[in-house]
């Protein structure tokens, strides 16, 4: 891209601002209008870019200018401060194009020269692409092997060598390429292909993975055709600027003369005079292709001479300008504005402004951090530390390599100036300095200055040769700046791509080049081949794809650009393989091939580097298309590379030995002589081109090799190697060190320091890391040659250093590398560098003298070390390393000293050769020849060293041991200690020595020992044949008995010695047997063992011992099998302890086996002590727990059978099983299955227990028998509770209670006939009947004869019926109620039926306490006192009449007395006019005229949905309509979806015109379309509208339902209206029901229903079989539960104390118990409706009601009163009376509902909370 340059200006001033040459020229000939006619050319020159190619996800590279990213750009920027990046990259073409015209076309018509430029767009919309790449659209691995091909590669060039390592030889890289390098190095290169089986994972994300891509323009990157454009540009300036733009390329025959070759040519011929002298002109004209022309010589010669010849005059006075000479006479104003200065301060500002950033990059300004520099596969890189994040140095930059650094003069001394005074990037800034001329360095004359456009400096114009009279018009450059041009070749920016975006573009790419430029075949190719693909419906090979990357790299007129993603940085990006940070646990993040772990493996020298050098031992990774290239180039620091292809298309590598690497410099230098002129750093920058074929015509060897998916490629040591590809592929590459890289890597940074190239690392510190952290021989062996030339080398740079006066200093850590590197030479200088106070540079000691101005003496040289740390260093190397050789050494020497060694001098060679961890070929052998000797001293030892006697002990443990002594003889021995080996043996080994060859003490022994052994052997043959053994008898045993004491110290085994042994064992044996037979104290085993040494002797078995010895084992052996047999039972008794253990004394024992019958009895006897003791207790003790007896009967029974234990473990079980019932109990867990009640049943526990488990300790029951006592007076203390029949009789009281207190009867009949004081009606009688009715004076109210008769008055009227005059079967008082209702024990509230009955009076009663009391409170007011309100007078006397006993909040209130009172205030007054009651409008929804569903429930979901089938449903309190929860929202509080709160559903809130609790409902008509408009109920309903009113909201946000309605029904003056009717044909409208009658006091309504099913009971926990104990021991009889008791079954949900048996009121026991198991409700807050309401369906009858939830007794009062009502609270606590604040309900109060309302087969069952709603 290119930026706007700067207006014009007059340039005789110094605000004329100009560009570098390149840019000025760039710009000039941008378009090929800006050149002149005469260099037209009607030859059309193509120009391809795949940038052509549109494709999504490819985008832009946006440039940096604001901050750049490496010290390169801001060089360049400073160094060309007028431009920006590299002007178009046709422009060179351009230029190219114009030399090229010839004359003969000035008049043609076709004007300007032009490009013909392939466009692949054509106005196509992009290329879509997806996200993420699919890996199988791309090849993974590659073919194993290939078929043999007839044709040769192109060029003829020879394959280099693939191997393909077995899956052992893979194991270890290092090894095995060490064990390929002597064969491989050779070529330079090799291919490696993994064993069959191994993959490497390729882990990038190919969806978030993206990269950046450099531009390659094909036919520049050629050295031939770069040296040409840049000739033929310099050409062109240098006519233009001589004012002879006009010139043009001269044609001969028709064909236009190559200048750069005619050029070439005479330089080669010895110059122009050379040619001219000796007349070569004629011959030059065959060279270039001319034959039969006459006047040829003259024509080539006059061109030459006007066109080049000025040309190479003017290039041989600019090389010999001050202004580029180097002499180091001239000395410069460093503060001076100069061309000198400029140029060498934009060379070198990197190291000197920016010591710690890279240096700048070998390109142009336009080079970006992505373009620098081009390394292809083998990474030009820009180094990272890992460490300290900060950027390393980049390897092949070419910052000292451009142009200006090699032709650019310096000062004296080669400094820099000052950054103060370098070009700085501020404009502003540059307009104040003064301007001085280059030539005369004055700054006078500033109107006659002229400045460059391409370096900004300025020439008096009188100064120039020759001088100039006037400005010249355009762009004028100076003669340094004419003279480099094309010095600032690089890549462009791309553009930044994903995978998929790459791999689109070079699909089309490839599929469009071949579309249009087929290959040719002289065969159809094999289409099985896997070196051939079609592209499109074009067949291509691997060879028609490098004959055709050639073809375009030599092309002067076909320019093709292509993108490449090269050095893509995997610290950046992440490497595609797995690594231990981002894939712990993949094997592959382990594999040594992995390129993460190749550089840090242990024989991996880069491992030693202190610091991650990003794409050296950090890999990088590449992504190729078609024709993109890496040039030619050896490693940093000629290290080794590995690359591995991920997946695609083929590489293509070309590789060069490092042995040719010089042969190729030359004949490249050779090949392009003017660019390594102008860069004589040329090769480190990575961006040119070679013909190989022209390499191998050079003599240069040349190898190519194919590298495909899933395969290795080894590049060795200074191998120079370039290469293409076929098309997209991913491959990554590292580099790695072996120790043979050592003496490369030393020639490669003196190669550095000639080229003044930055190093990567420091060679020298690489080496002093290694010394210090590898102290291994093997390493010292192929360091120290490395060590040595590095320490003389230092060593003598310090003489040079002292011998300039320099004065030293040694520093003893080390410091950055900024801070030892050299800043002239660049070199890394670790072991010494000399500094100066006055600035922070170094330099190394040969280039001390440009450090600085002040004398050399004055200087200090700063040593890392010290010499003598240096020699040490060496010393101990080299000690190391001559280890293996002294060893060998030293065992020569023992060798030759003796030819039979000794071999204690052989196993201390062995044990020091061990010692030495380096592989010595002698080692094995010695160590065979020890390892054998050993074992020969082994064998000997057996004869030589006698083993210990082990003397068994003779004592048993059970009885006293024998007191008579066994006289010693050679029996006496272990087996085991007799000698094994014979005299044979013993020969055998002297003769085995005799053929070893050592010498050891033991053989001496062994010939002596022999020589003893056969000296025994004759004495014993001698006593065997000796006859006194039946004469002289004790002399010849005592003869025998030395023999044996001589023989026991020869270690031989001898015949002659054991026959000699038995005869003296037989004599002892016998005399033993005489003292021990009759012996009682003798054990069995004393026994077995005589008999074993009497059979060992040979005694006969009728000897009279030998009877005696088998009759006494045969007791023994009887006596044992009884034991063992008894003590192998699993359960033993104390009857066959007691007779095992009363054995016969001379019955020989086990005395083991005795000493464990007695432990077992004494045990069984202490365990049957025991039980007796708990089971008939003195009560003095303390009683046993429960478990700690179980613990003891469990321990007694595993090993023994005990009736007493077994009578106290049956007891226990009882007393365990009782605990654990009373635990439930107590822990509201029980469920209780039987007919008896529960407390019943437990005062029969309680009467067991304190008869028969009195023994144990039982703090559970103890527990539950205070709760039962408790309860006991609790119920006596019950108003209702009689004492006679102990019976409650509270059912009446509870059905009264609840008939009278239902909240939707709080308010009165409409009905006028209610009059009465009970609920029915006094209707007039039928005609012809006389009505038994009365009728009171005073208000006019009708009764029943019936209801008068009690109490002979008006009730209404009267008030002694309310003040206790007439006498009432209920005479308390309510306010007593609450207290008793707290004071209930927890047994009590868990189980008992009255108190459950109590806690609903109380609470219904206490609700209607507080509705009675806000209404006295209203109707006290006298303005509230108006007889309409009668009839709700009269209805709350009704109900306080029919429970009968006195209600209000304390004794000193009697709300019968106030209602009296008021109703007779009231009763005084007129009549009022009744008002007729309006009646509601009415809806009709969907769900109104729907069937039910298969559940039975008419939900919003109207059945619509298959899968909420059996899902959880919920019943609306009001309509007893059934939904689903999910459908309406409502919360499962309770397991199994039971219903924990009221339940008003949707379409009964409409109807009320109440908000919906869980989600907004909205109602949308199903005549109206519009998906925005509802329908407003609530404004209906508020103005009893007759039409339908809309509304229009916007969408839901919040859980929403809609609900569809279908008809509306409004009622005005008595009369309906339907609105929108279209009801369906079976539509029934039911009118509304009348209200049932109800009965008076003590009508008790039952409900016939079947109880629900219980669950089968378990298996009851005791089955008492067994008879009553006759042993004397109690055994309590079975406990009460044990047959006819259910057995406990605890719940393993805990319950609430809410939560009881669910039962139905007011029908008597059996209750009726919930089909959850477990989950108890307390009971029910109002009965079953009458049986002349109906009777619930059988699934209205599952659903039992809920009750209130009543706060636990321990609540203390006031905590109490915070859930009461303030009636109730007032009762509970009398001395605060004021309500405390409480919680409000989780569902509203809804009022009083209107019975006409449900139908009359509805019964009115619906769950409350027992918090009562606010004062309304």
């Amino acid at each position: 891209m290119q930026a706007d340059s700067p207006p014009p200006s007059s340039r005789g001033t110094p605000s004329r601002r100009g560009r570098s040459a390149r840019m000025a020229m760039l710009a000039a000939s941008h378009s090929t209008d800006a050149l002149p006619s005469e260099f037209s050319n009607k030859q059309l020159n193509s120009f391809t870019s795949c940038l052509s190619i549109p494709v999504e996800g490819a985008l832009p590279i946006k440039p940096q200018d604001d901050a750049p990213s490496s010290p390169q750009s801001r060089m360049s920027q400073q160094a060309t401060p007028g431009s920006s990046k590299r002007a178009p990259r046709k422009s060179k073409t351009n230029a190219l194009a114009a030399l090229q015209s010839h004359a003969s076309q000035l008049s043609n018509d076709e004007g300007n020269s032009q490009d013909v430029t392939d466009d692949f767009f054509n106005g196509h919309s992009p290329i879509p692409v997806s996200p993420r790449l699919d890996l199988s659209s791309v090849k993974t691995s590659g073919p194993r092997y290939l078929p043999d091909h007839t044709s040769s590669r192109p060029f003829g060039l020879p394959d280099c060598p693939a191997f393909y390592p077995t899956s052992e030889e893979f194991k270890d890289p290092m090894t095995y390429i060490r064990s390929i390098s002597e064969k491989a190095a050779s070529f330079g290169i090799c291919k490696i292909v993994p064993p069959v089986g191994w993959k490497m994972p390729f882990v990038t994300s190919t969806e978030t993975f993206r990269f950046k891509t450099r531009l390659q323009r094909l036919n520049s990157i050629e050295a031939t055709s770069r040296a040409k454009v840049n000739f033929l540009e310099q050409l062109y300036r240098f006519h233009k600027q001589q004012g002879n733009p006009r010139v043009s390329v001269p044609t001969i025959n028709h064909k236009s003369l190559d200048l750069w070759l005619l050029r070439k040519e005479v330089q080669s011929l010895g110059g122009y005079e050379a040619v001219t002298k000796n007349k070569k002109w004629g011959d030059l004209g065959a060279i270039l292709g001319y034959r039969g022309i006459p006047g040829l010589s003259t024509q080539i010669k006059n061109s030459y001479t006007r066109i080049i010849l000025p040309y190479e005059h003017f290039c041989e006075r600019v090389r010999k300008s001050p202004a580029l000479s180097s002499s180091p006479t001239i000395k410069t104003d460093p503060h001076l504005k100069t061309h000198t200065n400029i140029q060498s301060s934009n060379s070198r500002q990197s190291s000197l402004r920016y010591p710690s950033s890279p240096p700048s990059s070998p390109l142009t300004s336009s080079s970006s951090s992505l373009s620098e520099p081009d390394d292809g596969d083998s990474k030009e890189r820009i180094r990272t530390r890992s460490e300290t994040n900060s950027v390393k140095r980049s390897t092949r930059t070419a910052a000292q390599g451009q142009f200006a650094s090699t032709v650019m003069s310096r000062d004296g001394f080669g400094r820099m100036p000052s950054a103060a005074g370098a070009a700085q990037p501020d404009e502003v800034q540059k307009l104040t300095q003064e301007q001085s001329c280059e030539i005369c360095q004055k700054k006078n004359y500033e109107d006659q200055m002229l400045l460059c456009d391409g370096c900004d400096c300025g020439f008096h114009m009188f100064c120039l040769d020759p001088p100039l009279a006037s400005i010249p018009r355009g762009e004028w450059f100076c003669d340094a700046c004419l003279f480099v041009t094309g010095g600032d070749f690089g890549f462009d920016e791309g553009e930044e791509h994903s995978l998929t975006s790459f791999q689109a573009r070079d699909l089309e790419f490839r599929r469009r080049w071949w579309a249009t430029h087929p290959p040719t075949h002289k065969s159809p190719p094999d289409l099985n081949d896997p070196t051939v693909i079609c592209v499109g419906n074009t067949v291509v090979t691997e060879h028609d794809i490098e004959r055709e990357f050639w073809r375009l790299v030599q092309s002067p007129n076909e320019t093709v650009e292509i993108e490449y993603g090269a050095d893509v940085h995997s610290t950046t990006h992440g490497s595609a393989m797995p690594t231990l940070e981002t894939h712990p646990l993949e094997p592959a993040s382990r594999d040594p091939w992995n390129l993460n772990n190749m550089p840090i493996l242990s024989e991996s020298l880069l491992r030693y580097i202190k610091s991650d050098i990003s794409g050296m031992t950090v890999p990088w990774t590449y992504v190729g298309m078609i024709f993109s290239t890496f040039c030619w180039h050896n490693e940093d620091h000629y290290t080794y590379s590995i690359n591995f292809q991920h997946w695609g298309e083929t590489k293509t590598w070309y590789g060069i030995p490092g042995a040719d690497a010089d042969k190729f410099e030359a004949a490249i230098k050779s090949e392009a002589p003017d660019l390594f002129e102008a860069q004589p750093d040329l090769l480190f920058q990575l961006v040119t081109l070679m013909n190989p074929k022209r390499l191998s015509e050079a003599g240069v060897r040349v190898y190519a090799c194919n590298q495909r998916a899933g395969e290795f490629v080894i590049t060795f040591p200074k191998a120079y190697h370039a290469g293409f590809n076929h098309g997209l592929n991913f491959n990554e590459a590292v580099n790695f060190a072996l120790p043979d890289w050592l003496p490369y890597g030393r020639d490669c940074v003196q190669r550095y320091r000639e080229h003044r190239k930055l190093p990567v690392f420091s060679h020298d510190e690489l080496l002093v890391t290694i010394t210090q952290q590898s102290q291994s021989i093997k390493t010292a062996q192929w360091l120290e040659a490395s060590l040595q030339e590095m320490t003389e080398r230092e060593l003598g740079s310090r003489r040079a250093a002292r011998a300039m006066g320099i004065t030293e200093r040694v520093e003893d850590e080390d410091r950055p590398e900024d801070q030892y590197q050299c800043s002239y030479c660049k070199v890394f200088c670790y072991l010494s560098q000399v500094i100066c106070h006055c600035k922070s540079e170094v330099v190394c000691v040969e280039h001390a003298k440009h450090l600085c101005s002040h004398p050399i003496n004055q200087h200090v040289l700063r040593l890392r070390f010290s010499d003598v740390d240096l020699q040490e260093n060496l010393a101990k190397v080299s000690e190391r390393a001559a280890i293996p050789a002294a060893w060998k050494a030293k065992f020569q020497r023992v060798l030759s000293d003796s030819s039979v060694p000794q071999l204690r001098s052989l196993r201390a060679l062995l044990a020091e050769g061990e010692r030495i961890n380096y592989p010595l070929p002698e080692l094995a052998s010695l160590r065979k020849c020890v390892n054998r000797a050993s074992e020969w001293l082994d064998a000997s030892n057996t004869f030589i060293i006698r083993k210990q006697s082990r003397k068994r002990s003779r004592r048993s443990r059970g009885r006293p041991s024998l007191n008579e002594s066994t006289p010693l003889s050679f029996d006496d021995r272990d087996p085991g200690d007799r000698p094994d080996r014979t005299l044979d043996d013993l020969y055998a080994l002297l003769r085995e020595v005799e053929t070893l060859g050592f010498d050891t003490h033991e053989i001496g022994a062994l010939r002596t020992l022999a020589e003893q052994a056969e000296v025994i052997k004759n004495k014993a043959s001698a006593l065997l044949k000796d006859d006194r053994a039946a004469t002289d008898r004790d002399t010849f045993f005592n003869e025998c008995e030395r023999l044996l004491m001589e023989a026991s110290s020869v270690n031989v085994n001898l015949e002659e010695i054991h026959e000699v042994e038995k005869i003296v064992t037989r004599e002892s044996l016998i005399k033993e047997l005489e003292e021990k037979v009759d012996d009682t104290t003798t054990t069995l085993e004393d026994i077995r063992n005589l008999l074993s040494r009497a059979r060992a002797c040979n005694l006969p078995e009728d000897n009279t011992y030998m009877k005696m010895l088998l009759a006494r084992q045969h007791a023994g052996d009887d006596w044992e099998d009884r034991a063992r047999h008894v003590l192998d039972q699993p359960f033993k008794t104390i009857e066959e302890l007691d007779e095992l253990s009363s054995t016969d004394s001379n019955i020989p024992v086990d005395v083991s086996i005795y000493d464990r019958l007695m432990s077992a009895r004494t045990r069984a006897k202490e365990f049957e002590k025991q039980a007796k003791i708990w089971l008939l207790p003195d009560n003095q003790g303390s009683k046993p727990k429960v478990a700690e007896v179980m613990r003891f009967v469990a321990r007694a029974e595993k090993d023994f059978s005990i009736p007493a234990v077994k009578d106290l473990g049956q007891t226990a079980e009882f007393a365990l099983d009782l605990e654990s019932r009373c635990e439930a109990i107590l822990r509201n867990r029980y469920q209780h299955r039987d007919e008896v009640d529960i407390f019943e049943m437990m005062t029969k526990w309680r009467s067991y227990a304190r008869e028969h488990l009195a023994v144990f300790s039982l703090p559970t029951f103890e527990k539950l028998d205070t709760q039962l006592t408790l309860h006991q007076k609790w119920l006596e203390d019950l108003p209702w509770y009689c004492q006679q029949h102990g019976a409650k009789h509270g059912q009446d009281i509870l059905n009264d209670v609840v008939d009278s207190t239902r909240p939707e009867d709080d308010l009165p009949p409409n009905d006028e006939y209610f009059t009465c004081i009970c609920s029915a009606p006094v209707r007039p009688p039928p005609p012809g009947t006389q009505s038994d009715a009365v009728q009171c004076d005073h208000c006019f109210a009708r009764f029943h004869g019936e209801c008068a008769a009690n109490g002979g008055s008006c009730p209404f009227c009267d008030h002694r019926h309310w003040n206790g005059a007439i006498n009432k079967g209920r005479n308390w008082h309510f306010c007593f109620l609450p207290q008793i209702l707290l004071s209930a024990p927890e047994v009590t509230k868990n189980y008992c039926d009255a108190w459950k009955q109590l806690e609903i009076i109380v609470h219904r009663v206490d609700r209607l306490s507080s509705v009675i009391g806000h209404f006295l409170t209203f109707a006290s007011q006298p303005g509230n006192q108006r007889a309409e309100y009668i009839p709700q007078v009269r209805h709350y006397m009704r109900k306080l009449y029919k429970v009968q006993f006195a209600v209000s909040p304390s004794r000193e209130v009697s709300f019968g007395l106030d209602l009296a009172g008021l109703h007779r205030i009231l009763a005084g007054q007129p009549a009022p006019v009744r008002v007729r009651k309006r009646r509601r409008a009415k809806f009709v929804f969907g769900q109104d005229i729907d069937k039910d569903w298969l559940d039975g429930t008419r939900c919003i979901c109207r059945g619509r949905t298959p899968f909420l089938l059996n899902f959880p449903t919920v019943e609306c309190e009001m309509c007893n309509r059934r939904y689903h929860t999910g459908c309406v929202f409502y919360p499962i509080d309770g397991p199994m979806g039971q219903q924990l709160h009221r339940f008003l559903c949707p379409l009964c809130c409409i109807r009320k015109n109440r908000p919906y609790e869980y989600s907004e409902v909205r109602v949308k008509h199903f005549d109206n379309s519009d998906e925005d408009t509802y329908v407003n109920t609530t404004l209906m309903l508020e103005t009893s509208s007759k039409d339908i009113i809309y509304k229009t909201l916007p969408r839901p946000y919040t859980q929403t339902l809609i609900v569809e309605l279908i008809r509306y029904t409004s009622y005005t003056s008595g009369s309906s209206e339907v609105v929108n009717c279209p009801p369906p044909p079976h539509s029934v409208l039911t009118p509304p029901l009348a209200r049932p009658p109800e009965s008076g006091p003590s009508a008790s309504h039952r409900l016939s229903h079947t109880p629900l099913p219980l669950p089968t009971p378990p298996t009851p926990v005791y089955e008492l079989a067994r008879q009553p104990s006759t042993n004397g021991h109690h055994v309590p009889p079975p406990p009460p539960w044990s047959t006819q008791w259910h057995n406990i079954t605890s719940n393993p949900t805990p319950t609430r104390r809410s939560e009881v048996p669910e039962y139905s009121l007011p029908p008597p026991p059996p209750l009726s118990l919930s089909p959850h198991s477990g989950k108890k409700r307390k009971f029910a807050d109002e009965s079953p409706p009458p049986e002349a309401r109906g009777s619930r369906s059988p699934k209205q009858t599952r659903r039992l009601p809920q009750t209130p939830i009543l706060p636990p007794a321990s609540v203390p009062a006031r905590a109490m009163q915070q859930t009461l009502s303030p009636s109730l609270a007032m009762i509970v606590s009398p001395v605060d009376t004021e309500p405390s604040p409480r919680p409000a309900s989780s569902v509203p109060y809804s009022g009083p509902a209107s019975s006409s309302q449900r139908p009359s087969n509805t019964p009115p069952v619906k769950p409350i909370k027992l918090v009562m709603p606010k004062n309304k």
